[in-house]
């Protein structure tokens, strides 16, 4: 193999990964967007409630694995708020 093998390999290989990290990442957007439309109900303020508890968890860094559950807890409290 010469370099410009080598170099083809190397650079299809950082593409794939770089997309797949891309890929990865707008999925999860989708599932936290689809779940924020689910608890929201059809409530534009509640929605807009949700997006910005979302955003502020987001700004916590809270773990990915608590992400859903405080998400549902605050859609359940968020009628006591009103």
């Amino acid at each position: 193999m010469d370099a410009l093998d080598i170099g083809i390999i190397i650079i299809a290989t950082a593409a794939a990964v770089l997309f797949k990290v891309i890929l990865f990442k707008r999925i999860r957007h989708w599932m936290d967007q689809d779940l924020i439309k689910g608890l929201a109900n059809n409530d534009s303020t509640k929605h807009q409630f949700l997006l910005k508890e979302h955003q502020r968890l987001l700004d916590n860094k809270t773990p990915r694995k608590e992400l859903h559950d405080r998400l549902t807890l605050a859609a359940q409290n968020y009628s006591a708020e009103q």
